[in-house]
Order: structure tokens, then sequence, then C-alpha cells
């Protein structure tokens, strides 16, 4: 017989728990709201792939630089294995 045992919490109740790191404190503290606006175009060309998200790309490039990363081939490489820096 076999007996599934439940999660006590989900991993996102465990990156909450965790301490914000110095990424996450700079980044909360800045409004990104006026840069959003002049980024994000209308979607007037329904065309190609569905684009990333613009506050989602931003965060990524303040982290870039945070980390003192050179080449978008390394941050790639970051999101993919470093799920703190990804979430």
């Amino acid at each position: 017989m076999n007996i599934r045992q439940r999660c006590i919490f989900s991993f996102e109740d465990a990156m909450k728990m965790q301490p914000k790191s110095r990424i996450e404190k700079i980044i909360d503290t800045l409004d990104f709201k006026p840069v959003i606006a002049k980024l994000h175009q209308p979607d007037g060309n329904k065309r190609g792939p569905k684009p990333y998200p613009t506050c989602a790309m931003l965060n990524a490039l303040i982290a870039m630089r945070l980390e003192n990363m050179n080449t978008f081939t390394q941050l790639v490489e970051r999101l993919t294995y470093d799920p703190h820096l990804r979430y």
C-alpha cells in the first residue's frame, strides 16, 4: 500500500520565507511605472510569438548589472539555473 504524503508548504511559500536579497530590495524601491509606460507598445501587429513581459525584462537587466554579468548569455544561464534569481 502506498501512502502519499502531502506537502507542508509550496515552493512559493518557501521563497516568501527567505529574507529579501539585495536585488529584491533595490527592485522593490524603484518605481518602474513611467519606464514601462514608455516601453510598452500596443499590440497593433499580432504576428510572431508573444513577447516577454516588459517588467520581467527590465528586472532581469537590472539584476544583470547588479550581479556584474557582462553578456546576455551569462544572464540566460544564471536565470536558467538559479531559481532565486528567476522568481
